[in-house]
Formats: structure tokens, C-alpha cells, sequence
């Protein structure tokens, strides 16, 4: 069995060899390959994360009137946090609003000085909210949305980032489109480099599969080797691209931290955490890609 195993790969590295040229060009075109689905992953890691940062920053302020009394909002406070929709819930006394609205208008000096002439405080208590969901907001200002409590509501304002949103979405859908399309036709063009390389590879080998035929080799063992030459270039395609890839997030991480300040994401760790599924897709895709086609150039050229 050993020496079975032996020859035929000897056998496959001398067809590697004989066949340099094509056969860098199709490990070329199998790594080009799964770059282009390299891509659609990044995409979809970077896309995924920047949504999420998006919709922490949406939310709904109420803000009260400043004759509401504090028994009252303690009671829409209290609906508002039985509400499943709810994600938090954070209360701001009139000093707190009125502190961040002086912030807010540091620049406005007419603003600044209209506050300092009224005697007291203008503004009421507030109540910022976060959903769970984006779509979830409407159902909570429905909640709210009675005549009882809009009489100490002074105003509701939502912080809508639905546009920002559905831009992203449409990015990463034209993104990841480009990408499978680009990856679709490489896939068309691996697989029929490999099939005119293991069909090349035949041709060459012709007189010596026809004395391995007449000193009573086995079918498998002439066929072995072109399926091994085959896997050999999946294998050194998968671990070129992986290095590359590898590479170029180390360079691409520090930029990307600069975008998502605040956010415990990264490309790498993105990679790593789902390692074997995005990965281990890949090269089983492509060995079975490689075994197909030279499966099918074997079955039109090699007569045996």
C-alpha cells in the first residue's frame, strides 16, 4: 500500500512539474477565486457591525413639561419598562436636560442668554428609550400615545437612522453582488483550467499510461495521480490565499478601529471566530471543484 501511494504521488509531482507554467496559473486563478469570496465575507463582517452600531444610536426622547409631576412620569416610566419592545430606559432630571441643552448651544449665544433671564429652569424631566429592534419604536410610541399622558409630554423626538440604515444595506447588497458574480465566472475559469491541465497532463503521459496499462496497472493507479495533482493545487491555493488574507487584515485592522471606535470588532477576530465554517467551506469547495473536473477531463480523455 505504501509503495502504491509513493509512486502515484511521485507520479503527480512530476506532472506538477512537467506542467509548471499551467500550474501556477491555475493555482493563480484558484486563489483569485476565493478572494473574490473573501470579499462578500469581509463585506458582510464590516456591513453587519457598522448596522449595529447604527441602531445603538437610535432611540426616543420624551421629554416633559416642567409642571409634570414626578408621580406621573414615574408612571410612564413604569409602563414603558414592561414594555417587551423595551430595550433601556435612562431618566434625566430637568438639571441633567437643562445641563446638556447649554452644552448642546455652547456656540449660540443668544440661546445661552434668553436662559440666563428666565428665573427658573424651562425644562422638564426626559426619558430616553432604546428598542430592542428598529422596527420596534412605533410600537412603543403607541404605547405612550394617549390623551392622559400626552398632557405632561412636552415633545417626542425620534432619532431616525432608518436612511442611514437602508444605505448600508444597499452598499453591501451591490458589494456582495459584484463580489459572487466575479467569484461565479473565476469558478467557471478554474474549472476549466484544470480540466486542460489534467487533459494536458494526460496527453503527455500518453506513452507512459500505455506501458502502465500493458504491465497490468490498475485503473486508480493511473488515474490517482491527476486527482492528486488536482487536491495538491486546492490545498496550495487554500494556504496562498489564507496567508494573503491573513496579511492583509493585519495591515487593514488599525484603520478599521479608527471607524468602529467603541466597538470590540475586528477582521481578524471576525476570521478566527468563524474559522472552520468559513475556511473549512472553502477548501472542501474547492477540492470538490478540482475532482469534478478533472473527474470529467479523465472521463473524456483517459481511455482505460
Amino acid at each position: 500500500m505504501f509503495l502504491f501511494f509513493y509512486r502515484t504521488w511521485s507520479f503527480a509531482w512530476q506532472n506538477f512539474w512537467r506542467n509548471l507554467g499551467l500550474s501556477l496559473i491555475t493555482i493563480l486563478i484558484l486563489v483569485m477565486t476565493l478572494i473574490s469570496f473573501d470579499v462578500v465575507l469581509t463585506v458582510r463582517g464590516i456591513t453587519t457591525t457598522a448596522v449595529k452600531m447604527v441602531e445603538q444610536k437610535v432611540d426616543v426622547s420624551l421629554l416633559f413639561k416642567p409642571t409634570a409631576q414626578s408621580q406621573r412620569i414615574e408612571e410612564i416610566r413604569g409602563v414603558l419598562q414592561k414594555t417587551p419592545a423595551v430595550s433601556s430606559l435612562t431618566f434625566k432630571t430637568p438639571e441633567e436636560v437643562l445641563n446638556e441643552f447649554k452644552t448642546l448651544h455652547a456656540g449660540n449665544a443668544e440661546i445661552l442668554s434668553a436662559l440666563n433671564e428666565v428665573d427658573k429652569n424651562p425644562l422638564g424631566a426626559a426619558i430616553v428609550i432604546q428598542a430592542k429592534n428598529t422596527k420596534d419604536y412605533e410600537q412603543i410610541l403607541q404605547v405612550i400615545n394617549i390623551p392622559e399622558y400626552n398632557e405632561i409630554i412636552e415633545n417626542k423626538t425620534f432619532d431616525d437612522q432608518g436612511p442611514i440604515i437602508q444605505k448600508i444595506g444597499f452598499i453591501t447588497s451591490r458589494a456582495q453582488q459584484a463580489s459572487l458574480i466575479l467569484g461565479a465566472l473565476l469558478t467557471i475559469v478554474a474549472f476549466l483550467i484544470i480540466f486542460n491541465v489534467i487533459r494536458l497532463g494526460i496527453e503527455g503521459y500518453g506513452e507512459e499510461i500505455g506501458i502502465m496499462k500493458l504491465v497490468g496497472a490498475s485503473n486508480w493507479f493511473v488515474r490517482l495521480p491527476f486527482l492528486l495533482n488536482v487536491i495538491f493545487y486546492c490545498i496550495l491555493a487554500w494556504l496562498v490565499n489564507l496567508g494573503a488574507l491573513y496579511v492583509s487584515l493585519y495591515f487593514a485592522d488599525p484603520y478599521l478601529a479608527r471607524f468602529f471606535a467603541g466597538a470590540d470588532f475586528t477582521l481578524i477576530g471576525y476570521f478566527n471566530k468563524n474559522f472552520l465554517m468559513f475556511f473549512g467551506a472553502e477548501l472542501i469547495g474547492l477540492i470538490i471543484l478540482g475532482v469534478l473536473s478533472a473527474s470529467l477531463a479523465m472521463r473524456r480523455h483517459l481511455r482505460i
